[in-house]
């Protein structure tokens, strides 16, 4: 006869709860951070290239427009971005690998400080151009309302290949290969 009264241990587990909790945090991860809401679906301005020209963190000077007939990696980014400094070590791995073949690069903090994008740059041992996008316009021309964002914008000056959120360092070879 079965004693229903009695009670077994079991193995402890991870309640649904908690692994509901553990999904979301794995979403936000790879969703990107964001200040504002984003645009309808409908708005494809978002993948326009708009020609800026800015100031790197060493002084040079990046143009967008003078870039053409190279693949431009172009990456919006903070310094207080979760999902940008996981994707930071793919973005140089990049730089190291397609530079050398002609590849551009340029890295644009948004809504950061100067303190901050140089502490973010040094601590992932960036060295691929970094500029700031101190006055948001470049920011606003693009439309970026959650980073991290990518373009990789084709030889012709087009994009060829747009991502938000954290970009991994598959995709992000993968895309330069097909835009080279």
């Amino acid at each position: 006869m079965t004693n229903y009264l009695s009670v077994k241990k079991r193995p402890a587990r991870l309640g649904l709860g908690a692994a509901s909790l553990v999904l979301l945090l794995i979403c936000v991860l790879f969703a990107g951070c964001t200040k504002e809401d984003a645009p309808s679906p409908e708005r494809r301005e978002s993948e326009r290239v708009i020609p800026f020209t800015v100031t790197t963190l060493d002084g040079a000077v990046f143009s967008l427009d003078a870039a053409k007939g190279s693949v431009v990696v172009l990456n919006f980014w903070a310094s207080w971005c979760g999902p940008c400094k996981y994707e930071a070590p793919f973005l140089q791995d990049a730089y190291e690998t397609f530079g050398p073949q002609g590849g551009k690069f340029i890295g644009v903090a948004v809504d950061d400080t100067g303190e901050g994008a140089r502490a973010f740059v040094e601590h992932f041992g960036l060295t691929f151009p970094i500029a700031i996008d101190s006055t948001g316009e470049i920011m606003k021309a693009y439309n970026i309302y959650g980073i991290p964002r990518t373009y990789i914008i084709g030889k012709d000056g087009e994009a060829a290949y747009t991502h938000s959120g954290a970009i991994s360092g598959e995709d992000l070879s993968r895309e330069i290969r097909k835009a080279m």
